[in-house]
């Protein structure tokens, strides 16, 4: 069984369209439609995979780091603030914004939207291996 099995299982039965008021009611989307649509999953559908996790593989994806560390910062490992430390041959010759913008640009899809699963990146120690130790 699949982590998306698993978690669809798992869920209460959608309730359908909520009524607020006489006249209002407010969409909730069940997880098949949330899957159908390819909208952002829920921690709840990702539960075997952490934000701290899925960044790291985006990053060593990208950049192909000889060192890399990402942490929640507050040693939360699904918080929306992440601590990224990186050594990766692609940062030689590079200034510290192009760094940091290699780095954004390989997990901006976890920091897309107000649901994206990562709020902000409290710190970046982004080095190229020449640098280290120095």
């Amino acid at each position: 069984m699949t982590s998306m099995a698993a978690a669809l299982r798992a869920r209460p039965p959608y309730p359908g369209p909520m009524t607020i008021g006489p006249h209002v009611t407010e969409r909730v989307w069940s997880p098949a439609t949330i899957a159908i649509r390819g909208l952002r999953a829920s921690p709840v559908m990702e539960a075997d995979r952490t934000v701290v996790e899925r960044c790291s593989d985006l990053i060593e994806g990208a950049l192909s780091p000889q060192k890399l560390e990402v942490k929640g910062a507050f040693d939360d490992p699904n918080g929306s603030h992440i601590v990224i430390e990186c050594v990766s041959e692609a940062f030689e010759g590079k200034r510290s914004l192009a760094r940091q913008q290699m780095v954004f640009k390989a997990i901006w899809d976890e920091m897309q939207g107000q649901g994206g699963n990562v709020h902000a990146v409290d710190t970046m120690i982004l080095k190229a291996p020449s640098e280290v130790g120095k």
